[in-house]
This record gives C-alpha cells, structure tokens and sequence, in this order.
C-alpha cells in the first residue's frame, strides 16, 4: 500500500511517537495534520511552532480560512474549475507527456495549491453542493501522486466534504469512481462507527473500478479489520 497512507494510518492511530519530530517522516506528518485538520486551533502549540519553520505558508492559509474573503462567486468558480482541470486526464493528453512534462504540470499546481485550496473551501460554505466539488471527490488524478501529495488532499477534503453533506450513499452512489484507497481513507478519518464500517465493506465487496494506491482487497482487508477491532 502507498507510503503516505500508512504512515497517515499510523499518525491517526496514534502510533507515531513525538520522539520522530526531527525526522523526516515526522516532518511530513506534521504537513498532514496541517491539510487535514478540520479546526486548525486543534493543533498544539508545539506544532504549530513547528509548522512556522516548516510550511509558514500553509500555515498562513489554514489560519486565512476564518478569516471573511472579499472573493467574488465568478473567482472562486475560476479558481475551482482550475483546480480541477488538473485532474482531467483528457486535458493533458498524458500519454504524450514525457517525465519531465508531468512534473511541469505538477509543480505548477502545486504553486498554485494555496489559492485552488481557499477557493475549495470558500465553495463548500456558498454553494455546499456545487458539481465541482463532487467532480473532484470522485476524479481520478492524472499523476500517482508522491509526497506531499497536495493533490491527494485536495481530493480528500472535497469527498469528506461531499459524504457529509450527502450523507453516506455518496459512497454508493459513486462507487465505482472511488479508489480504494479513499475508501480507506473515509473509514480512518469519516466513517468509523461499526455500521458505516459495515456497509463500506458491503460496497467493496461489489466494487468494480480503477486501483491506484491500495487494491480492492487492501481496502477489504482493512476493513475487515477495523471491524474486529470495534467487536
């Protein structure tokens, strides 16, 4: 299974020991809990001490996020759809590009992450239900994404977005769009009572689409599991 889902598995399970906090796994965990956090007054002072050093301006934009925006509805749309197009594998004809035109691609979007982020989440409190945010909760990017993964967030903040204000059958409903290692994603962070870990199994026992990051058996396994834990 990939990297940064095991070590995001360990950080929320709490397995990783403050001892590793000059470590590079460490450091990169510390970048997780700054993407990830749903408050980001939840994170302690020593981290966030952490995180001026470290990613001051990822920081910055967490902390803008409460702040009221003087955005208009027409630029954050712009900024939303730009964000998206860059998980349009038919906007970049991939198989014409060679390693070195992916990774183009990739660190402009990644320069471009602060603003595609704040626009993200500007949507989910005007318009909570906008068809851009459930494009890119069910998108399948054009790049494996490596550490940091900004990408990967993304995606996961707008299906965390999208299955809690749905509900759960946002998960059937798109079943076959979702990766499983989403799938896991959703049961570590989202869905972790006994019966929505039920019916995640349930669905991928029937799930039929494209493995990327973990395999459908992964994704089984894990929840299986978690399950047995919980009983």
């Amino acid at each position: 299974m990939e990297a940064n889902i095991v070590i995001g598995r360990l950080w929320s399970e709490g397995k990783l020991a403050t001892a590793m906090e000059s470590d590079d796994v460490a450091d990169w965990v510390l970048l997780q809990r700054l993407l990830e956090l749903t408050d980001i007054n939840e994170l302690d002072a020593t981290s966030f001490k952490q995180a001026q050093v470290l990613y001051p301006e990822l920081l910055n934009l967490r902390l803008q996020q409460a702040k009221p925006n003087s955005l208009t509805l027409e630029d954050i749309l712009a900024d939303c759809l730009e964000a998206a197009s860059y998980f349009g594998i038919e906007n970049h004809h991939v198989a014409e590009l060679d390693d070195n035109a992916h990774h183009t691609l990739q660190q402009a979007f990644y320069r471009h992450f602060n603003r595609f982020w704040l626009a993200l989440h500007q949507l989910m409190q005007i318009q909570a239900g906008h068809k851009i945010l459930v494009d890119l909760a069910v998108a399948a990017p054009v790049f494996c994404p490596d550490l940091p993964a900004y990408e990967l967030a993304l995606q996961r903040r707008s299906l965390c977005h999208c299955v809690e204000h749905y509900g759960i059958e946002f998960v059937a409903a798109h079943l076959h769009r979702l990766r499983p290692d989403l799938i896991i994603y959703l049961a570590e962070r989202l869905l972790h009572r006994s019966g929505e870990l039920q019916y995640l199994l349930q669905l991928m026992q029937c799930w039929q689409g494209v493995a990327v990051l973990a395999s459908k058996q992964d994704a089984i396994h894990y929840l299986t599991d978690k399950l047995s834990i919980r009983e």
